[in-house]
């Protein structure tokens, strides 16, 4: 078993946290998108030349610009969770299929020590053998 540096372990959980976040966010902030793509569709088209309804214009506006900084603030979100899905994508892809099942499970399906040992028909001391050298993997990359 390698030692690891100091901290290294810590840091590869929280990139495995981070990883299982950015799954899970990414759905929620694709259906907030649709939301407010949907908003969009319901605002009346904005006229310059109703000049006797300024308050509802200027409503219409500000309503249609709040949905507008909505829908890119989402939209930036939702690139910062492809990117870090595409990083661990990337990293998997440097691994031997048993690493890389147990980082499924692990990271994608949430299983548990045990209930990755019993999936994957191997010893809890193995799934944490493998979880070490995953770890070594991430710190060199």
């Amino acid at each position: 078993m390698r030692h690891l540096k100091n901290g290294s372990k810590e840091a590869f959980y929280k990139w495995k946290d981070d990883v299982k976040k950015a799954f899970r966010h990414k759905t929620e902030l694709e259906e907030k998108l649709r939301y407010y793509e949907r908003r969009l569709v319901g605002y009346d088209a904005v006229t310059y030349d109703s000049i006797g309804s300024g308050s509802r214009k200027n409503n219409v506006e500000e309503n249609l610009l709040y949905t507008i900084g909505k829908i890119e603030k989402v939209k930036s979100k939702i690139r910062k969770a492809n990117n870090v899905i595409r990083e661990y994508l990337e990293f998997e892809e440097k691994m031997k299929a048993q690493e890389r099942k147990l980082l499924y499970n692990l990271v994608e399906l949430n299983l548990s020590v045990g209930e990755i040992a019993t999936s994957m028909k191997i010893s809890r001391s193995r799934v944490y053998n493998i979880v070490f050298e995953i770890i070594g993997l991430y710190i060199v990359n």
